[in-house]
């Protein structure tokens, strides 16, 4: 079973702004994938950096929204340990902003398959990374690589 790991920006997809078709597209998308855990075909991961962001979050409205699908997830949890830390730092050196290279650190601690992202500057960014040890994709490139 592929193991996934999807950062805020996918939990917030689905809840921004859907008249930008690439937004509506990506939505879509990261529907499929959470109908696919839904339907045990893939599993998805969370981590202390995902409950952060989530609860950061200024707009209640959103806020609530994004927490039941995050909640609707009953999957696994990647613990925080000193070598996700020291490996955020190490990614922070190709230009990944903290919060992401915590997030990417937590997937490949985890052994995960796949880091999902709607962000390209951070997909750019990790390409650059030679010894990145999970495939960093946007939703609708994982849908079509797995479909």
């Amino acid at each position: 079973m592929l193991k996934l790991y999807l950062d805020n920006c996918c939990y917030n997809r689905p809840f921004d702004d859907l008249t930008n078709q690439k937004n509506y597209i990506e939505s879509q998308a990261i529907i499929v994938i959470l109908d696919l855990y839904k339907k045990d075909k893939l599993d998805i991961y969370k981590s202390k950096i995902l409950d952060y962001e989530i609860n950061q979050m200024k707009s209640i409205t959103k806020k609530s929204k994004i927490l039941d699908v995050y909640s609707s997830i009953q999957s696994n949890y990647i613990d925080t340990t000193n070598e996700i830390i020291d490996r955020a730092e190490e990614l922070k050196k190709y230009n990944i902003k903290e919060k992401d290279a915590l997030h990417i650190a937590y997937a490949e601690y985890g052994n995960l398959d796949y880091f999902i992202t709607v962000d390209k500057i951070l997909i750019n960014a990790t390409s650059k990374v030679k010894d990145l040890k999970i495939k960093v994709t946007n939703p609708i490139e994982f849908i079509m690589e797995v479909m």
